[in-house]
């Protein structure tokens, strides 16, 4: 499918940018899973979308009336650069466009250059497992993508989880190239305690939170307050580690019960308050995603667009 172009209307009525009363931002992730659905030119695809491409005007105001502030929308790899040597002039220019037009409706542009799939020729030159591959081609792809759209986002988190035994040159080269101009985040897994090894080169510590149990499975007080505690855990354990901003870069409510899905959220909320009182920097957390993927439960909407209770929640 190729980009097509989209004209913009400008806001009739200035946008106001006033921060947030709320401890910490509200934030949702636009990963390429469900909102475009995995290219054909990448190493997962082709898969189907939950129709953001055609909706995505519609789709951001909807959240953004909905309270949300942030997005984390990550920068289809696969598509913007379909060959080493070149960027596709009409995906750029649609990726462009939804930065402009989130920016014109007061929501921040948090841009993911990563987020589990890659370009078909990167995988046939090893892709992230080869250290040789992953150094060469990566800092190259970060290069185009600040170029091109550097001057509209808000902040970077690169990887939407940096890949746990990834060599350190080429995060050294995402802090060289990202570095000094909008907010770059360093997302770690769940796994991932190794906070100390970026330490000083980034602006702000993204954590990416585990629900640890079956989307269909029985979700009793005794599960969440073992997940909160964790959370809670992990939070300062960042905060103490690294002398930055923590953020929520992932939290994937995934339940099959829209109402489980909710409650998930809630004790998410009340364990982020709670490391707040506790001395935590938490600048903004981001739910993912913002939009089901259709036939899936989870999202802060639903494929018809319509508030889950986990937004109920998040949002109130």
């Amino acid at each position: 499918m190729d980009a097509q172009p989209v004209h913009l209307i400008a806001p009739v009525h200035p946008i106001d940018h006033t921060e947030t009363a709320m401890p910490f931002r509200r934030g949702t992730a636009l990963p390429t899973s469900t909102t475009l659905g995995y290219a054909d030119g990448s190493d997962l695809g082709p898969t189907a979308g939950n129709g953001f491409f055609a909706r995505w005007p519609d789709d951001l105001a909807t959240l953004q009336e909905l309270g949300v502030t942030d997005v984390r929308l990550t920068l289809d790899w696969a598509r913007l650069q379909p060959a080493p040597d070149r960027l596709d002039e009409g995906w750029a220019e649609r990726f462009g466009q939804m930065i402009v037009a989130a920016d014109a409706i007061g929501l921040r542009v948090w841009a993911t250059l990563h987020d589990g799939s890659i370009p078909r020729w990167f995988d046939n030159e090893g892709g992230l497992g080869d250290a040789e591959a992953f150094t060469r081609w990566w800092p190259r792809w970060v290069e185009l993508a600040a170029e091109e759209f550097g001057d509209g986002v808000h902040g970077w988190v690169p990887f939407a989880e940096i890949p746990l035994d990834a060599p350190t040159q080429p995060w050294r080269d995402t802090w060289g190239i990202l570095a000094g101009v909008h907010p770059v985040v360093a997302s770690l897994g769940p796994d991932d305690g190794t906070f100390e090894r970026y330490d000083g080169s980034l602006d702000a510590l993204g954590l990416v939170l585990p629900t640890e149990w079956e989307r269909d499975g029985t979700v009793g007080v005794r599960e969440l307050d073992a997940a909160a505690e964790h959370w809670g855990r992990r939070l300062r354990d960042a905060a103490d580690a690294v002398d930055a901003p923590v953020v929520v870069s992932q939290f994937s409510p995934f339940h099959d019960d829209a109402d489980t899905s909710g409650e998930i959220v809630g004790r998410l909320i009340g364990s982020l308050d709670d490391a707040i009182a506790d001395g935590v920097r938490l600048d903004v957390c981001f739910i993912e995603p913002g939009i089901s993927a259709p036939d899936s439960p989870g999202g802060l909407l639903d494929g018809d667009r319509s508030p889950t209770p986990a937004a109920e929640r998040y949002l109130a």
